[in-house]
């Protein structure tokens, strides 16, 4: 699929959260591989598989979260997205790597590039492999590790009431399309 000599924990870990944010709709690894851009679910599963392609046991933990009410309101935010950020409840399936190192399992979030650490996104660009990174959101409730993550959040986001879906797709749009002008 692509060549992984990417080497540490820290090093395969950096590789892909410095890939930009972006919500594409396309999950597959190797597009965001390519592409140079992926979204959470993308680049976790890109992440597991670098990992794993390194000799790490990694899986991809699904979560139930508010994410807007983990993520900074800039005020270069368009006020329609200042609106939703700073006034609703954003339901999302947000992913994150859980990969075993030296007995312990650790939790990985790649979601955030650097470019976004100025407008004060929770980027990890200083984790050395030692503990836990910083999670792009809090967890409401957390689901059992799935190989098979993109029909998992297809389904779940498919159970959300329609107006839910409605917003968290209209919110994730605006978020896109901000970090494509302000942080790629």
């Amino acid at each position: 699929m692509w060549e992984n000599s990417l080497g540490s924990l820290p090093q395969i870990y950096h590789h892909v959260r410095n890939i930009p944010y972006g919500s594409t709709g396309n999950r597959d690894p190797e597009a965001v591989y390519t592409s140079n851009v992926g979204s959470c679910s993308g680049k976790h599963i890109l992440l597991r598989d670098f990992l794993r392609e390194a000799g790490y046991q990694a899986e991809i933990i699904t979560m139930f979260t508010y994410f807007n009410e983990s993520t900074p309101i800039h005020g270069s935010f368009p006020e329609e997205l200042k609106a939703i950020a700073a006034r609703e409840r954003v339901p999302d399936f947000h992913h994150y790597v859980r990969v075993l190192e030296q007995g312990t399992w650790l939790n990985l979030d790649a979601t955030w590039h650097d470019e976004l650490a100025r407008f004060g996104f929770k980027v990890n660009h200083d984790w050395s492999g030692s503990n836990h990174t910083a999670l792009a959101s809090v967890a409401e409730r957390e689901y059992p590790a799935t190989e098979n993550i993109i029909d998992l959040k297809a389904d779940l986001v498919s159970s959300l009431p329609q107006d839910q879906r409605d917003l968290r797709a209209k919110y994730f749009r605006l978020v896109t399309e901000w970090i494509a002008t302000h942080a790629s």
